[in-house]
């Protein structure tokens, strides 16, 4: 079943377009990472689909289509990481910060004590708990913000470049959490980024450009493509780079994406 349906959207600013009849699904449960350049419109993707922006195209998310009566009601099933964070930050203490949701919700005291010890011990932000977010590191500021959506338990997750600031070892470790909290809650994930990295643990890569999907499909097959993420300007991690040659000369079968697996299949 799909969660979201964009059919024929159409978007522009000013005389520019930035979509132009752009036509794509998202099923329940999928984790898709939408890929392309800076301003290829994936920001503008993430506005329109929480209704930041608005126009006549249509969106339906959840067998709801997205209108500015309905919006509210859309915005309850979505969480949201911006890529300026500084912006997503209101209160005084990261504790705060991840109850905020929760009380608006009206949700027991007791259990929001019990959510926010899970979910800082989840993503290592216990030490954080009683900090100034405003004081934190740019990745520290993710880590929190991430974990201030995900208290809320959405059925839709949406990360608009929300790991640029945090180390590579330490997004490894929370793209493995998130790939988690996706297979047990059945969360539906919609990563924009232009870090293909971050697209390993997905199901699905949409690539777009000039205002059209470019290609699109399961994650595995789409880092095949190679040759068309070099001519956007996307760089090739060197994993995949590798896989790719010594799947060309016939070493492995299908390309690997974890480095120690590669290794022993290499040495066998």
């Amino acid at each position: 079943m799909n969660i979201i349906q964009i059919k024929n959207l159409s978007f522009k600013y000013k005389d520019d377009f930035v979509f132009y009849r752009l036509n794509f699904n998202i099923k329940k449960g999928e984790w898709v990472s939408v890929v392309g350049p800076s301003s290829c419109g994936k920001t503008t993707l993430m506005k329109l689909l929480t209704g930041l922006l608005f126009n006549d195209s249509e969106i339906i998310i959840d067998n709801i289509r997205l209108t500015k009566e309905k919006i509210n009601l859309i915005r309850q099933k979505i969480g949201v990481v911006f890529e300026d964070v500084n912006n997503q930050l209101i209160t005084e203490t990261v504790r705060g910060e991840l109850a905020f949701a929760l009380e608006n919700l009206k949700i027991k005291s007791t259990q929001i004590n019990s959510r926010i010890n899970d979910i800082a011990e989840k993503f290592n932000i216990v030490h954080l708990l009683d900090s100034d977010p405003h004081r934190l590191s740019g990745g520290e500021k993710q880590k929190v913000a991430l974990a201030s959506v995900l208290i809320t338990n959405p059925k839709i997750l949406i990360l608009d470049q929300a790991f640029s600031m945090i180390d590579p070892i330490e997004c490894e470790e929370i793209l493995e959490q998130l790939k988690e909290i996706h297979q047990n809650k059945n969360l539906t994930i919609i990563n924009l980024t232009h870090n293909l990295e971050e697209t390993f643990l997905g199901d699905k890569i949409v690539v777009i450009h000039k205002g059209d999907i470019l290609i699109q499909g399961k994650t595995k097959e789409m880092l095949l493509e190679d040759k068309v993420f070099n001519r956007i300007g996307i760089e090739i991690p060197f994993i995949v780079d590798f896989s790719i040659k010594l799947k060309l000369y016939g070493l492995i079968d299908s390309i690997i994406l974890d480095m120690n697996k590669l290794v022993n299949v290499l040495w066998k």
